[in-house]
Order: C-alpha cells, then sequence, then structure tokens
C-alpha cells in the first residue's frame, strides 16, 4: 500500500486531453507557468495510490487514449470528479484556482453522479448477494429433504 499523490494535467498543445498520473511525491502546482508545459491542475494524497489509480482508470476506461502515458480524452472536470469520487480516503491538496473558478459547479456535479452511480452498483451487487443466499437456504431446507 504504498502512499502517494495523484495529479491531472493538462497540456497546452493537446486540447481535450488529460494526463492522471500517480506519484511517490507531491507534484508542483507551479509546473504550467511557461508555454507548451503541462499545468498540474489537480493533486489529491490517496493512501494507497496504485487501488487509486486502478479506480479512476475503472471510470475513465472508454474515455483512454494511451496506456502508457495515462492519457484521457475527457473534459478536465470529469478527471477531477472521477478523483473526487473515489471511496478511498484521500485529501484534496491542490486545484488550479482558475479551473476552480470556471468549473467548481461542474466538478461537483459530475462528482455527486460518479458517487450515486456507485452507491447504485453496490446496492444492485448486494441485493444480488442477497437473493443468493436465500436462494441457497431454499435449496438447503426444502430441496434437501428425504
Amino acid at each position: 500500500m504504498p502512499t502517494g499523490y495523484l495529479s491531472v494535467q493538462t497540456h497546452p498543445d493537446h486540447e481535450g486531453l488529460v494526463r492522471i498520473l500517480a506519484s511517490r511525491t507531491r507534484p508542483s502546482g507551479e509546473a504550467g507557468a511557461a508555454a507548451h508545459h503541462p499545468a498540474v491542475r489537480y493533486v489529491a494524497r490517496f493512501r494507497d495510490r496504485d487501488a487509486a489509480m486502478m479506480h479512476v482508470h475503472e471510470l475513465l476506461r472508454h474515455r483512454l487514449v494511451d496506456i502508457d502515458d495515462r492519457l484521457y480524452r475527457t473534459e478536465l472536470a470529469t478527471a477531477i470528479a472521477a478523483i473526487e469520487s473515489i471511496d478511498l480516503r484521500h485529501e484534496r491538496l491542490y486545484v488550479d484556482p482558475e479551473t476552480l473558478q470556471r468549473s467548481g459547479d461542474e466538478i461537483r456535479n459530475r462528482t455527486d453522479v460518479f458517487t450515486r452511480r456507485r452507491l447504485w452498483r453496490d446496492r444492485m451487487f448486494r441485493g444480488m448477494g442477497f437473493v443468493g443466499i436465500a436462494l441457497l437456504l431454499f435449496n438447503l431446507l426444502f430441496l434437501s429433504l428425504p
């Protein structure tokens, strides 16, 4: 369980693509100050960075462009919301002020959507488990009698 950071980066030359990176050290929020360099838009600290990256990839897997570079064709607000909605203990460390001002409400709304989907899926699987246990008990009690 390596502690680490997930960050979201954008690049001015790659409109519509975001890079989600997992790292051991905290990325600097100042990285995108110069033109033609990646800009760090969001940073969060996780107790288990590999599990967090796996969860983010699961949410954004249909938007994957390049697995090696961890590039996703999605909006910045969607990428941030995917990370925020993960059901692992984490701490938001940095959000680009411009991004927060422009897309703050959109990030919150998309985070709620991701969270509701996860809760619905969890309830569905829990219900299927109860149905499975009920069938097993029915078989045990009524079908195994001589």
